[in-house]
C-alpha cells in the first residue's frame, strides 16, 4: 500500500468517527425530547465509539514499505 492510501483511509476513518459524534448527539437530543430508550442506547453507542476510536485516525501506520 502507497503512502497515498493510508492518508487516504486515515481521512475517511476521521470523518466516520465525526459522523458518529454527530449522530450521537442528536440520538441524546432525540431522548431528551420524546423519552425513547431507543435513542438513548443508540446515541450513546454512536459517542462510545467516537471516544474510545478518535485517536485511531490520528496513529501513524508502523508498517513499513516494501
Amino acid at each position: 500500500m502507497n503512502n497515498a492510501s493510508i492518508t487516504k483511509k486515515r481521512e475517511l476513518i476521521g470523518i466516520v468517527l465525526k459522523f458518529n459524534l454527530i449522530i450521537g448527539i442528536y440520538n441524546l437530543y432525540l431522548f431528551s425530547i420524546g423519552n425513547n430508550l431507543f435513542n438513548l442506547v443508540i446515541g450513546s453507542m454512536n459517542i462510545g465509539v467516537w471516544t474510545f476510536f478518535r485517536d485511531f485516525s490520528f496513529v501513524k501506520s508502523n508498517r513499513e514499505k516494501k
